[in-house]
């Protein structure tokens, strides 16, 4: 399932034309919080940035995996046993403290999260969470 704002649709189309056919729910711009958290529920897990669908995600008992490079995941992280956390190689005041920061118009500082430690970082949080159903 993807999800996201009615803006994020141009953003998403290129991770919803690379899914297989009949096994991805698209919901950008659908559905109330109610809708999005019952979905989140079902999950197997859950990949997204420090956002309020990652709270929702974890609040749900969904395995969560959330995203950090500009905000301190020591004080916004998932919350859960079923949740984990991986950022960039920079730390938050690395990132927002360099010249001419401005978190209006800076573009991503999320490029240095490779997905191969996004990956790794997930298959560990699924054997974790898996051993711990088991």
């Amino acid at each position: 399932a993807v999800f996201g704002a009615p803006e994020d649709r141009e953003q998403a189309a290129a991770v919803l034309q690379d899914l297989p056919r009949g096994r991805t729910t698209d919901l950008i711009g659908t559905g109330g919080l109610l809708t999005v958290a019952a979905c989140l529920q079902r999950a197997q897990l859950y990949i997204g940035n420090d956002s309020g669908l990652m709270h929702i995600a974890a609040a749900t008992g969904a395995p969560t995996l959330g995203l950090f490079g500009p905000s301190r995941d020591q004080h916004y992280a998932p919350w859960g046993h079923a949740c984990a956390v991986v950022r960039t190689p920079e730390g938050y005041d690395d990132l927002v403290g360099t010249p001419g920061y401005d978190h209006r118009t800076t573009g991503t500082l999320m490029g240095s999260l490779t997905v191969d430690k996004v990956q790794a970082a997930a298959e560990t949080l699924l054997r974790r969470t898996s051993a711990a159903v088991s």
